[in-house]
């Protein structure tokens, strides 16, 4: 729904040719409608019958299933529709004489406001600027009775009286410069001759070789098979941004009455089309009838103003206002780019990197990403459903990296759209998997993941499915399926390799992780810290501070070797008390600070130091509402490395939480393996081996998996027997009944990560 420029409001509709039929597309809803032709009957007789006003038809059943009850069904909302009909359409909708139906008994015009011939694709122009000249071309004879450019108020536009004073002024003036050129004359009422018949009986039509103003306005004696309408693309592609034209015969009077009120109301700054509206909704009066006439063709929202209308702006006036904190004008950006993608057939994601490229948000940026997130939560709801559909995903996706305490509302929001029934873009489901991956639900990951992938095909690879697969490695890991992950990697770093683009430099970026973490799933801990330290000196390029690889680098030492990792922990220590986390807190998201501490709290316990492990208990009590509150996992871990630091040796007060607190919170959000391992080292065997069966079933969905055949060589199409096999080797390598040795669980990759 839009607004006119006096604030009513107005519903919206968009149809144009698809395949061997039509789109319809308003910003809730869209579907594909197998017509040819608007009409339910191809009787000419029927359309001539409501032009020569001999017959009233309900658009229910006028128009063709389901087109007359989508627009019926838009029009009893109570507001005004505007339908935009492409210039690529078929004649037989142009000419369809869709504001003489009525809809429940109730005439349409004033409610209908079809707009004829629109443009392919939507694009804003700046207004008209005031100062550009609105002028009459009056080839009506001086004798004629009735002068319709007599009504027009005084000072409103120029009048050019007679043919030969016309002739002059269209070879002399800068046509094109002007605001309005408006045609006032009798009509040949025939398709086989120039649409204009002059005093002398020649007939005329506008010429367009010195180009037209953006409002052409045609007045004169049109047939009811519309000769008038039918010049208006020619005038369109000349240069006119909006032609109206009559379908039939308006009196001289009507016309005049018609312009008089029209022409000062446009000048005023109201939208061409809202005007044409109001007119047309005034009862069975001369000037009414002379409205009622016209159709129009072009923009609607045309309009002569000396500042632009937000709608009115190019997108980067829109994204400079929107970093400027106008909230306004990103829903505006947000909503075109919505309709530009559909309407040049583009899949939905890529709204999401033209808003990047307007915003200059990149995707390693992660202060600007910050910055959109806040942006999306004020603005999303009040976009259109069909925009929400990828801003809901991408602020699911910043959700998982930078607040959890929005994992709920976004839930809700993807639900809301379910229930909707709007198509999802398949690299979507990449976003909306974060939300359960997030709490542990890998099979609802999964199979969101399967659902996106399965929708794409393979020349996709590296390019929409990118993010779907990367997410994919990662979900691999976390349920511990390290080979089929690895295979992933492969392709799709190969893949990555050939594009230079910002995206895959993420991707790719991105990817160094999860090979490492595919790494230690894998046993080989020095692989990982290889991994690492590559991607920490790329960190360091790319502009970020390198704080989440330091962690891991710590983190893997920590377990094989912690005297040679003494180095590391030192400066993760220093980070530590420089970040001032007892004020501040750890933050709503990922924040590098935890994962730090995380790692230090590994190292202290590996290390036996007494010393670090009496600093880490300074943030018990604030570790305690960090999983309590948020993700458990990181402060989780955190506490249960000092539980195992207590087991052998170290000195700690009683009011480090109970193994139990620990364990349920971990339990809450599902961190299994991660339980399994702790416990096992703890000497937990039986708790151990029940967590280890609970990590085989987060691999087990409702419904099978389905991954397509060109993934990872096949390696996933069997999921089944994939998961069946990986049970076999977990029982086989974790020897529970007795404590498990760190170097036991690095040999098995089944270190809690």
């Amino acid at each position: 729904m839009s607004v006119l420029p006096n604030n009513n409001l107005i519903e919206e509709a968009w149809i144009w040719p698809e395949a061997d039929g039509v789109r319809w597309w308003t910003p809730n809803h869209t579907e594909f409608l197998n017509l040819t032709g608007p009409f339910a009957s191809h009787s000419t007789e029927s359309v001539r019958a409501l032009r020569d006003h001999r017959k009233c038809s309900n658009l229910r059943y006028a128009l063709a299933e389901p087109l007359g009850e989508r627009l019926a069904d838009l029009l009893s909302q109570g507001h005004p529709l505007r339908l935009h009909l492409s210039e690529a359409l078929d004649v037989l909708w142009q000419q369809c004489p869709y504001e003489r139906m009525h809809a429940g008994g109730n005439p349409l015009f004033g409610t209908l406001l079809v707009e004829r011939y629109a443009a392919k694709e939507t694009q804003p122009r700046p207004p008209i600027h005031p100062s550009r000249s609105i002028v009459v071309l009056n080839l009506l004879s001086a004798d004629e009775p009735i002068q319709p450019t007599q009504s027009l108020p005084q000072g409103i536009a120029q009048i050019i009286d007679g043919y030969t004073a016309v002739r002059y002024f269209l070879e002399k003036a800068d046509v094109a410069e002007l605001g309005a050129l408006v045609v006032v004359s009798h009509g040949t009422e025939s398709l086989t001759q120039q649409p204009f018949r002059l005093p002398d009986g020649r007939s005329w039509t506008l010429p367009t070789h010195r180009g037209l103003p953006p409002l052409v306005i045609l007045l004169a004696c049109g047939n009811d098979e519309g000769n008038l309408v039918w010049d208006a693309p020619r005038l369109l592609s000349a240069g006119a941004q909006t032609c109206l034209a009559p379908l039939g015969r308006p009196c001289p009077e009507a016309a005049g009455r018609f312009l008089a009120a029209l022409l000062p109301a446009w000048q005023a700054g109201e939208q061409i089309g809202a005007v044409l509206l109001d007119l047309q909704s005034a009862a069975e009066t001369t000037s009414g009838r002379g409205a009622r006439l016209m159709q129009l063709m072009g923009r609607a929202d045309l309009r002569m103003a000396d500042t632009p209308r937000l709608e009115e702006c190019d997108d980067q006036t829109l994204a400079n206002a929107s970093r400027d904190h106008d909230e306004e004008a990103l829903r505006v950006l947000l909503n075109r780019l919505t309709l530009r993608c559909f309407q040049a057939d583009h899949p939905l994601d890529k709204a999401e990197k033209a808003l990047r490229e307007r915003l200059n948000v990149g995707y390693l940026d992660e202060q600007a990403e910050r910055w959109l997130f806040a942006q999306l939560q004020r603005q999303s709801d009040r976009c259109w459903l069909l925009s929400q559909v990828w801003v809901k995903a991408l602020e699911a996706h910043f959700a998982e990296a930078y607040d959890h305490r929005q994992i709920q509302r976004l839930e809700q929001a993807r639900r809301t759209l379910e229930r909707a029934q709007v198509d999802m873009p398949a690299p979507a489901y990449h976003y909306w998997a974060k939300l359960a991956y997030r709490h542990g639900r890998y099979a609802l990951s999964l199979q969101d993941i399967a659902k996106g992938l399965s929708a794409l095909r393979p020349e996709s690879l590296c390019t929409r499915a990118a993010g779907l697969i990367g997410h994919l490695i990662g979900l691999l890991v976390d349920v511990n399926l390290p080979d089929p992950a690895a295979i992933l990697v492969q392709q799709l770093e190969d893949c990555l390799a050939q594009r230079v683009d910002e995206e895959a430099q993420a991707e790719q970026h991105k990817l160094r992780d999860r090979a490492a973490r595919i790494a230690l799933r894998q046993g080989k801990p020095q692989r990982a810290e290889a991994i690492y330290h590559i991607k920490r000196e790329e960190s360091r390029r790319l502009q970020e501070n390198g704080h989440r690889e330091l962690a891991w680098l710590l983190y893997i030492g920590a377990w094989h070797d912690p005297e040679a990792s003494l180095p590391l922990a030192a400066e993760v220590r220093d980070l530590l008390v420089n970040a001032n986390i007892l004020q501040q807190g750890f933050g709503p998201g990922n924040e590098d600070q935890i994962y730090l501490m995380r790692a230090y709290a590994a190292w202290a316990w590996r290390a036996g130091s007494q010393e670090a492990c009496d600093f880490l208990f300074g943030f018990v009590e604030l570790l305690h509402k960090q999983f309590i509150m948020g993700d458990p996992g990181p402060p989780g871990f955190i506490l249960a490395f000092l539980h195992l630091s207590r087991r052998d040796g170290i000195d700690l007060p009683d009011s480090l939480p109970s193994w139990d607190t620990v364990v349920v919170a971990l339990e809450k959000e599902r961190y299994f393996l991660e339980l399994t391992a702790l416990n096992a080292l703890l000497g937990r065997s039986s708790e151990a081996a029940n967590m280890l069966r609970r990590v085989q079933a987060q691999r087990t969905t409702e419904t099978p998996l389905r991954f397509p055949d060109w993934l990872g060589d096949g390696e996933l199409k069997d999921w089944s027997q994939l998961i069946k096999d990986r049970a076999a080797f977990e029982q086989s390598v974790l020897p529970l009944g007795q404590a498990v040795t760190p170097k036991q669980l690095i040999d098995a990759g089944l270190l809690p990560l």
